[in-house]
C-alpha cells in the first residue's frame, strides 16, 4: 500500500551507500511504506560492493530462470561451430521453439553469420541564429574531423570516430558521432567522447563570433538512443550483423512440420500486412531471443527496443528453403555494464564471448538463435501449429482458485473426523511432508500449462485429537487437486499442435474423444463408491471435496509409504515378478468380476461419461492413422517401419474388430491400469490401485493387456501369457471361454496399441517417457504372439 504525502519528502535510508547493511536498511524501510513482509527479499547473493555503476539504492535482486537452447552449428567470422545459449525467460515454449529451430537449421547445415559493421552514436545538437550560419558551421565542422579524433582520444582509448554527419534541420545542426566501440556497446563511453568533443568545438567557436551557437546539448534525439528508428535501420547503430540458413525439404517437413511453399507463401501475406501496419522492417519474434540473451549476459536491457529491429525474409527456391535475417542495430557488448556481474559473466563466458575480442562473436551468436527463432515460429505458424501451442483458458468471470494453503486443516479437518466416526475429532496441524509423490502423467503435463491454481498431489502429516484432552495422533494423507477435463484437453491439443504434419491437422478435430472428457468429476465419484469390490482395491480414502464455482475436485486418501511395494515403478516395470504380477491380475479382477456385464447400472452411476464406440473409433481412424504415422517418423528406434505398418493395418481394420469387442460383455475398465498407478500392500500382495481419471465401460481384458504390455519383459513368451490370461478369466468368470476370453485380449491389446500407446508415443516427442522403450517392444511381441495363434487357428 502507499504511503500518504503529507508535503515532505520521505528520506530512504543508505543512501549512495554500497554495504549489506545499508541494503537490509533500504529493505526495513520499504518493508514499513509497503505494509508488506516481502520475506522473497531476505537474503540476496549479490554483493553490493560490487554494483557501483550498475544499481543505485539496491534493496535485493530477482532471478529469472535460464533455458539452454541449442546446440546451434554457426558458420560465421568469429564463431565456428556449435553453440548452446543461454535464454533468460519466464515465457513458455520460448526455448523449446529457438531449440527447434536450432535443431532444423543444424540438420539442414547450419547458418552462415556475418558482422558487417559496429557502430555507436551520438547527436549532440547546435543552435543558431539563422539558417545560413548554421549551414556555415555544418560546413566548418566536417573539416575539424582530425582534431576532433584527437580530442576522443583523450577521453576514451576504445573510442574510435569513424564518421562527423552534420544533419541541419532550420536553424539547428544535429552532428552525428560515428563512433567504433572495440568489445563495448559503447554507450557511455561515447557520450564522454563526444562532450569532450563538444567542449572543443566551444573553445574554437568562441574565437569566432559569427559561429558562436546560441544553445547546446550533448544529446536532442537524433541518435535513437534505446528508440527505434528509421535512420538506425539503414546507418546503423550497435552492431549491423546477418544470418542466412538453406533447410532442404526434408528437413522442413521433418523438423518444423511444414513445407517450404507453406513458409515462403506466409511470408509474402506477412509483408504486405506489415506495410500496412506501418511496421518498419519485417520479423516475427526476433525480440525474444533477443531480450533473453542480453538478460543472462548483462547487457543494457533497456536497448531491445533498437536492438530488436530486424529483417527477417525467405526464398523458396529449388524444392529448399532459404530464410535471412538482418539486425542492423543491435547494441551489445562483451565488456561493461553488466557483463561484469558473476553469472552474467559466467554465461558470457559459456558462449566464449568473455575475452577481448569477442564482441563479434556475441552479435552473431544472437543473431544466429534469432534466425532460429524466426523460422520455427513461421513455421508453427504456416503449419498451423501457433494457435494450438498458445491457446489459452478463456474465462468470462474471476475464479477463486484453490490454492496450497486451502489444503490444510480447514478443509480435511470434516473428511477425517467423518472417516473415524469423529465428530468432534480436531486437526490441530497440516505439514507437508517432503516426497515424491508421483502425480499421474494427465495431472503432470496439465499442471505445465495451467499454472494460475493448485494442481496435483500433496502429502500432508495430519496431527489431530479425537477430544480435547487426549494425547495427539498423526495421519499421513496425500491430498489430490484435479484438473478440470477441459485444461487437460487442451494441454493434449498443444501437443498434437506442436507435433505439426497431418496429426497436427486432425487431431482438433477428435480432441474430446481421446478419453478426457470428464475426468476431473469421475475420479472423486469413484472415490466415493460403495462397491465392495471397488473399495477393496481403492487406498483408504477420508473424503472428496468439489465446488465447480472454484473449479475445485480434491480428493483426501491414504499415503502409501512403506505399507506397500512397487509403487510408482513405471520406469523400472522389471521390479514386478510373476508372483507380484499375478497378485495385481487377481486383485483388478475383482472389480472387473463385480461390474462385468452390468453396464446399465454402471451407466445409471452417472459419472461414467459417454464410454467409446465402434462407430467413433472408426470415424477416428484419421487420428490413430496419423499418432502411428507420427510415432514411426519422430521415433523409428523405437517403432519400426514393419512395427508402423502392422499397427496401421490395425487402424484400417478397425470398423470389423471394435464392433466384435463392442459386442463383448463389458465392465468397469480402469483403463490407465499399469505400474504408474497401481501398488501391492507388503503384508498381503494385495492390489491397490489409483489414479482411477481415465475409468471407462470397456472388456476387462483392456486393463490386463495394458498391465501385461508393462511388466513382462520384450522376450516374453506365448506359454507366460496364456498363463496370465487364464488366471485372470479364471478369477473373473471361469464359465467364460478362454477361447472367446483370448479373443476378447487380442482386440483389447489391439486397442490399447493403436490409442493409448500412440499417445505415449505422441507426449514422447516433447516430454521423455524413459518407460516407453520396453513398452512398445512388449507390446509388439503381444501382437506377434496374438498374430502367431491366428495364423495356427
Amino acid at each position: 500500500m502507499a504511503e500518504s504525502f503529507d508535503g515532505s519528502y520521505p528520506v530512504m535510508p543508505g543512501r549512495g551507500e554500497y554495504t549489506e547493511r545499508a541494503r537490509r536498511a533500504r529493505l526495513e524501510w520499504l518493508r514499513g511504506a509497503s505494509g508488506v513482509p516481502l520475506p522473497s527479499l531476505e537474503r540476496t547473493s549479490i554483493d553490493p560492493r560490487s554494483l557501483p555503476g550498475n544499481v543505485e539504492n539496491l534493496v535485493g535482486g530477482i532471478e529469472i530462470p535460464v533455458g539452454l537452447a541449442g546446440p546451434l552449428l554457426i558458420n560465421g567470422r568469429d564463431v565456428r561451430g556449435l553453440v548452446t545459449a543461454p535464454l533468460a525467460t519466464t515465457e513458455g515454449a520460448m526455448v523449446a521453439s529457438v531449440a527447434r529451430g536450432a535443431k532444423a537449421i543444424t540438420l539442414a547445415g547450419g547458418t552462415t553469420t556475418h558482422v558487417v559493421s559496429q557502430r555507436m552514436t551520438r547527436v549532440p545538437v547546435f543552435e543558431f541564429d539563422g539558417l545560413g550560419t548554421a549551414a556555415e558551421f555544418a560546413r566548418w565542422v566536417v573539416g575539424r574531423k582530425a582534431e576532433l579524433d584527437r580530442e576522443v582520444a583523450t577521453v576514451s582509448a576504445h573510442s574510435r570516430l569513424v564518421e562527423l554527419d552534420p544533419v541541419q534541420l532550420g536553424r539547428a545542426v544535429h552532428l552525428r558521432f560515428v563512433y567504433e566501440t572495440g568489445d563495448a556497446s559503447g554507450q557511455n563511453m561515447t557520450t564522454a567522447a563526444t562532450w569532450q568533443a563538444c567542449r572543443w568545438i566551444h573553445d574554437r567557436l568562441s574565437a569566432t563570433p559569427d559561429l558562436v551557437p546560441t544553445w547546446f546539448a550533448v544529446e536532442a534525439n537524433l541518435s535513437g538512443d534505446k528508440k527505434f528508428s528509421h535512420l538506425n535501420m539503414i546507418k546503423g547503430r550497435g552492431t549491423r550483423v546477418m544470418a542466412e540458413c538453406v533447410l532442404d525439404r526434408a528437413t522442413v517437413r521433418r523438423v518444423l512440420k511444414t513445407t517450404p511453399e507453406a513458409v515462403d507463401r506466409l511470408y509474402r501475406i506477412t509483408v504486405v500486412a506489415a506495410q500496412q501496419a506501418g511496421m518498419p522492417g519485417h520479423d516475427i519474434d526476433a525480440a525474444n531471443v533477443i531480450a533473453a540473451i542480453f538478460v543472462a549476459t548483462g547487457q543494457d536491457i533497456a536497448s531491445v527496443y533498437e536492438s530488436g529491429a530486424a529483417m527477417f525474409s525467405v526464398d523458396a527456391e529449388g524444392g529448399d528453403l532459404r530464410a535471412t535475417l538482418v539486425l542492423p542495430s543491435l547494441v551489445t557488448g562483451a565488456v561493461g555494464g553488466g557483463t561484469g556481474l558473476p553469472r552474467q559473466r559466467d554465461y558470457l563466458a559459456s558462449l566464449g564471448c568473455s575475452g577481448d575480442g569477442t564482441a563479434g562473436r556475441l552479435a552473431e551468436i544472437i543473431c544466429g538463435f534469432a534466425l532460429a527463432l524466426d523460422v520455427s515460429t513461421f513455421a508453427a505458424v504456416a503449419g498451423g501449429q501457433f494457435a494450438d501451442a498458445h491457446e489459452r483458458l478463456g474465462r468470462r468471470r474471476r475464479v477463486d482458485w484453490l490454492r496450497p494453503a486451502d489444503l490444510g486443516a480447514p478443509l480435511l479437518q470434516p473428511m477425517l473426523a467423518e472417516a473415524l466416526d469423529a465428530p468432534g475429532l480436531r486437526v490441530t496441524e497440516a505439514v507437508p511432508i517432503a516426497d515424491d509423490p508421483g502425480s499421474s502423467l494427465v495431472t503432470e503435463l496439465t499442471a505445465r500449462g495451467e499454472r494460475r491454481k493448485t494442481i496435483g498431489v500433496l502429502p500432508l502429516r495430519l496431527t489431530w485429537v479425537r477430544r480435547e484432552g487426549e494425547d495427539p495422533k498423526q495421519t499421513d494423507v496425500v491430498v489430490k487437486a484435479k484438473p478440470l477435463d477441459r485444461e487437460v484437453i487442451i494441454e493434449a491439443a498443444k501437443l498434437a499442435s506442436l507435433c505439426g504434419g497431418r496429426l497436427a491437422e486432425v487431431y482438433p478435430r477428435w480432441r474430446d474423444w481421446t478419453g478426457f472428457r470428464g475426468l476431473h468429476t469421475r475420479e472423486p465419484a469413484v472415490y466415493r463408491s460403495d462397491e465392495p469390490a471397488l473399495r477393496a482395491v481403492l487406498p483408504k480414502t477420508y473424503g472428496t471435496y468439489e465446488d465447480p464455482a472454484r473449479e475445485a475436485y480434491v480428493i483426501a486418501m491414504e499415503r502409501l509409504g512403506p505399507n506397500v511395494i512397487l509403487k510408482d515403478t513405471g520406469a523400472t516395470p522389471e521390479r514386478w515378478r510373476a508372483p507380484h504380477i499375478a497378485a495385481a491380475v487377481r486383485g483388478i479382477a475383482g472389480v472387473h468380476a463385480a461390474w462385468l456385464g452390468r453396464a446399465d447400472a454402471l451407466r445409471a452411476e452417472g459419472w461414467l461419461g459417454e464410454p467409446q464406440s465402434a462407430e467413433r473409433m472408426t470415424a477416428m481412424r484419421e487420428l490413430w492413422s496419423a499418432l502411428v504415422e507420427h510415432a514411426a517418423a519422430e521415433h523409428p528406434g523405437l517403432l519400426d517401419e514393419a512395427g508402423a505398418c502392422r499397427l496401421q493395418e490395425i487402424v484400417e481394420t478397425i470398423p470389423e474388430w471394435w464392433a466384435r469387442l463392442e459386442a463383448m460383455p463389458r465392465t468397469l475398465a480402469h483403463n490407465d491400469f499399469n505400474p504408474r498407478n497401481v501398488a501391492l500392500r507388503a503384508a498381503d500382495l494385495s492390489l491397490v490401485a489409483y489414479d482411477w481419471e481415465l475409468a471407462t465401460l470397456h472388456v476387462p481384458q483392456r486393463d490386463v493387456a495394458e498391465f501385461l504390455a508393462f511388466v513382462l519383459p520384450p522376450d516374453v513368451t506365448a506359454p507366460d501369457v496364456t498363463g496370465h490370461l487364464d488366471q485372470h478369466r479364471r478369477a473373473v468368470d471361469e464359465t467364460i471361454d478362454a477361447a472367446v476370453w483370448r479373443e476378447g485380449h487380442r482386440l483389447a491389446l489391439w486397442d490399447f496399441a493403436v490409442t493409448r500407446l500412440q499417445l505415449y508415443l505422441m507426449v514422447h516427442t516433447h516430454r521423455e517417457l524413459p518407460f516407453l522403450h520396453r513398452l512398445v517392444a512388449t507390446t509388439m511381441r503381444l501382437i506377434a504372439i496374438e498374430d502367431a495363434r491366428g495364423a495356427e487357428a
